[in-house]
């Protein structure tokens, strides 16, 4: 077999392919052909580096699409949060209470009492006028809930104390449940706040889920 055919053989081989001559044979053949085993070396050199290149340089796209990925804050901040079942629920026992308290707070009672129920009642005005803030602000719920926890505690010992001495009845009480109901809410609407995350002051996105 002459030379020519010898290197197809060993081109073949480089590329993986049956080079249709016994190896031992090829490579006898290039040990002892000074010729051929230049020409080996030389196509081995040239096949690992056609083989073995650094990639093509391609643009850095990363920024692009991380910035195409990320939502866009405006969108975010635009998107309105559904309102919940516990803020409409807070809203209409605020504004029960503030329906409530206007009697007493513009006429009051007789005499000496006139005073104290006018102070009460401007006590469950401000109240009323926490919750719908909660309600319609909920990051703010967490603020007023204390507050509120320290009124219904208070008014819960004074009720069953003057139900107990008989200075009030039970049913005369009730309307203390209101309270209670409110703080229940106030506290539903805090926890709902804080899973939530902060929402801007001032927006107070209210829609029906």
């Amino acid at each position: 077999m002459d030379c020519d055919a010898l290197r197809e053989a060993l081109s073949a081989r480089l590329d993986g392919e049956d080079p249709g001559v016994d190896d031992a044979a090829l490579d006898a053949h290039v040990a002892g052909c000074r010729a051929c085993r230049a020409w080996a070396e030389d196509a081995a050199a040239l096949h690992r580096l056609v083989r073995v290149r650094a990639a093509d340089p391609v643009p850095d796209l990363t920024d692009a699409i991380l910035a195409e990925a990320a939502p866009d804050p405006r969108v975010a901040a635009a998107r309105p949060r559904p309102v919940s079942t516990a803020r409409w629920a807070l809203l209409a026992v605020a504004l029960t209470q503030l329906v409530l308290a206007v009697p007493d707070l513009l006429l009051g009672g007789d005499g000496t009492a006139v005073h104290v129920a006018r102070e009460l009642g401007a006590f469950d005005v401000a109240l009323a006028v926490g919750l719908v803030v909660a309600a319609w602000q909920p990051a703010r719920a967490w603020g007023l809930l204390p507050l509120a926890a320290a009124l219904v505690v208070v008014l819960a010992v004074t009720a069953v104390a003057d139900v107990i001495d008989g200075s009030a009845t039970a049913l005369g009480e009730a309307y203390h449940l209101l309270e209670a109901a409110g703080l229940g809410l106030l506290w539903l609407v805090a926890r709902e706040a804080r899973h939530a995350g902060p929402a801007p002051l001032g927006a107070p996105r209210w829609r029906t889920a």
